[in-house]
């Protein structure tokens, strides 16, 4: 592929990723994610239809990585039928199967241009750097861009920091790759410093610990991998350098570290966070340029061996400083140890605010792995339906904390989907990591040696793009979040596809399609088997799209009944009620809009009984106890409702809103006090005396 090309497709390839992330925004799959899962599931269709119709190649490399994650977007599906909150499992349904279509085009794309690797991570770099850029000016210009944004911690455009420093660690590799690599524009790889600053610098802001973790773990795999450490540290090194002060500035500001800030509060800084960030980039730019400038020198080996001894020596000292540091302190080693231990299992223990939080090991992701180990002890083969875990908690939770997911992928799935999704899982796990380490060279048993320098860079970056995603996802929810995970899908199914790699100087291991076997000849000239082969595949494709459709079709007509009620046509609203009902029989949203409008319509007992048909449908779900309590109250039937509140407390002891509805049962219940006795009436006076007889004359 020429370099005009490979800009060109890099440059699209970077746009639609950040068009995901910022169109999908956050977790949900109704709305523009919906659309564009649609989009990708025909996309991805057509492209294999196409292949089969070619003939596919002989290498069947990433194809057991993509069977495994097509069992389980197929397990997820099925799960609706034994779920305990079946319309959330239709939305993760959707959503799996919009992921499984984005992996499998990129295992197709690594099948036809195995060499495209530098291509792929460019463009994965040039989405993390939109994605992380935008975040940072919309604290530059907060009353344009993030006005309604409340939270200290910077999350945009996600709307959950935890998921952009996910973004952030992602595309460090791509950054490190682009500083590191050889034969490239001085102009380019001098772009490497500042945008590595850029999501150094995002990542310290969203305060993420679980992203800064995977991030030291992926820079350490990579100088681990790749020969250029030397590069690599210089790139890292000066980027954290300009980024430190930017960082400690912010950190120590309330707008980047206190909860509920006014916007006056942030427009207050915005322009000093500004002219600093704007001073970091330019500064790592020059410092980009004038190393490039005497790279074109290069040092002696004698150097370079200087240098790397010089630089492990002061990764030794500062080690052994920080260790001396703890055992010499008031608990010593040991209890240093037991206390972040106790703090990492805690329930109650709270992190503190802003730079002190990104040392800090306290968190409630301890009582979230609890409950979801409490979940699936209940069904320890198949779970309790996929994204169940927010429904299926609230029983054991201890306090009114809310939380829809475990925190963990792999927490969440042995709740969610038992032993046969978390046995899917690390079976995915395993094929993926032989198909990398095949694919970089690090691991070979025969055939070919590793590939040579710039493509192996490129791979191995590839690969730890979907380390570091993985590594962060275990210990959050980064999975919900078309964004990132998009990114990440890509650059994991690229590498399972590449392959083993070939023999240094050897053209593309490709099966190039037959000549003229294109376009309507290649249906008029491809096998009956290869015909029946395309079209199983576009119906399949055309089944998934579909799938994906579903939760956007239902919210759409529950929104179209609130529309219509509000036009007062009662009629129509009734019908589009039914049809949400047809749409998504899964979920209670169709039900309550069924009961508003006979509500409205004056049918007021088949709109207990279409509550009342709720709760026996959802009995796990606790909206839909309140709203039959609700709707009891407003029938003047505090008794019912009581009794139907001791049923939500059962499934949700703790919920914030049981207790005042309970009061204004017991209110209504509670007898008027009787009216105060009149006061006694005064005595009569007594008959006044006769007045005497006038006097004789």
């Amino acid at each position: 592929m020429s370099r005009s090309r490979g800009a060109a497709t890099s440059a699209t390839l970077g746009a639609a990723l950040a068009a995901l992330a910022f169109l999908a925004g956050g977790a949900s799959q109704v709305g523009a994610s919906a659309t564009l899962g649609v989009v990708v599931v025909l996309l991805a269709g057509a492209a294999f239809a196409l292949s089969v119709l070619r003939g596919w190649p002989e290498r069947l490399d990433g194809v057991a990585s993509l069977a495994l994650l097509a069992a389980t977007a197929v397990l997820t599906a099925l799960s609706v039928s034994w779920s305990v909150a079946p319309g959330e499992s239709v939305e993760e349904a959707a959503r799996t199967f919009t992921y499984l279509a984005i992996f499998a085009l990129a295992v197709l794309a690594a099948h036809v241009r195995p060499r495209a690797a530098g291509v792929v991570l460019a463009g994965v770099l040039l989405a993390g750097v939109a994605v992380c850029g935008w975040a940072l000016i919309t604290r530059v210009f907060p009353g344009q861009l993030a006005e309604l944004v409340l939270g200290a911690r910077l999350g945009v455009p996600f709307g959950y920091w935890n998921a952009l420093g996910g973004m952030a660690v992602l595309t460090l590799p791509g950054a490190m790759w682009l500083g590191t690599r050889r034969g490239g524009h001085v102009l380019l790889t001098a772009l490497a410093y500042p945008a590595a600053g850029a999501l150094l610098l995002t990542l310290l802001l969203t305060q993420s610990r679980g992203a800064l973790g995977a991030g030291v773990l992926v820079l350490l795999l990579w100088l681990a991998a790749v020969p250029r450490r030397l590069r690599s540290l210089a790139v890292m090194g000066i980027a954290a350098v300009a980024v430190a002060p930017v960082a400690a500035w912010s950190l120590s500001r309330d707008a980047f570290s206190a909860q509920l800030q006014p916007l006056s509060a942030r427009e207050e800084v915005a322009g000093d966070f500004g002219l600093l960030l704007l001073g970091m980039l330019v500064l790592l730019a020059g410092a980009g340029l004038a190393v490039e400038a005497g790279r074109r020198r290069g040092p002696s080996l004698a150097t370079r061996t200087r240098a790397g001894a010089a630089v492990a020596g002061v990764a030794g000292v500062l080690a052994l400083a920080a260790l001396a540091a703890v055992a010499l302190s008031d608990r010593g080693l040991p209890g240093a140890v037991s206390d972040r231990v106790k703090q990492v299992a805690s329930e109650e223990a709270a992190p503190p605010r802003g730079a002190a939080r990104l040392g800090s090991v306290s968190s409630s992701r301890a009582g979230y792995w609890r409950e979801a180990r409490e979940v699936f002890e209940e069904a320890p083969l198949i779970g309790r339906g996929a994204n169940a875990f927010g429904t299926a908690r609230l029983v054991y939770r201890r306090d009114g904390r809310a939380a829809d997911q475990a925190h963990g992928y792999l927490a969440q799935t042995l709740a969610d989907l038992g032993l046969v999704g978390g046995t899917i899982a690390l079976a995915l796990l395993a094929a993926w990591l032989a198909a990398a380490a095949r694919a970089s060279g690090l691991w070979l048993r025969r055939g070919p040696g590793p590939p040579a320098g710039a493509e192996r860079s490129a791979l191995i970056g590839l690969a730890l793009t979907a380390v570091g995603y993985g590594a962060q996802s275990a210990i959050d929810w980064t999975w919900f979040f078309p964004g990132p995970t998009a990114a990440a899908l890509v650059a994991a199914g690229f590498v399972a596809g590449r392959g083993r790699p070939d023999p240094i100087g050897a053209p593309p291991s490709t099966a190039p399609a037959p000549a003229g076997l294109s376009g309507l000849s290649a249906l008029a000239r491809a096998a009956p088997g290869r015909l029946v082969g395309a079209a199983a595949v576009l119906v399949t494709a055309g089944l998934c799209a579909w799938a994906v459709w579903q939760p956007e079709r239902a919210a759409d007509a529950s929104q179209r009944v609130s529309e219509l009620l509000d036009e007062g046509d009662t009629r129509a609203a009734a019908r589009q009620a039914r049809r949400a009902r047809e749409i998504d029989p899964y979920s209670p949203e169709p039900l309550y809009a069924q009961a508003v409008v006979l509500t409205r319509s004056g049918s007021l007992a088949l709109a207990y009984r279409t509550y009342e048909l709720a709760v026996a449908e959802h009995p796990r779900d606790t909206e839909t106890w309140l709203r039959l309590a609700g709707f009891e109250l407003e029938l003047d039937l505090p008794g019912r409702a009581l009794e139907t509140l001791q049923g939500a407390a059962r499934v949700d002891p703790h919920s914030p809103r049981i207790p005042a509805l309970a009061a204004a049962a017991q209110a209504e219940l509670a007898p008027p006090p009787a009216a105060p006795e009149p006061p006694p009436a005064a005595p009569a006076p007594p008959p006044a005396a006769p007045a005497p007889p006038p006097a004789a004359p």
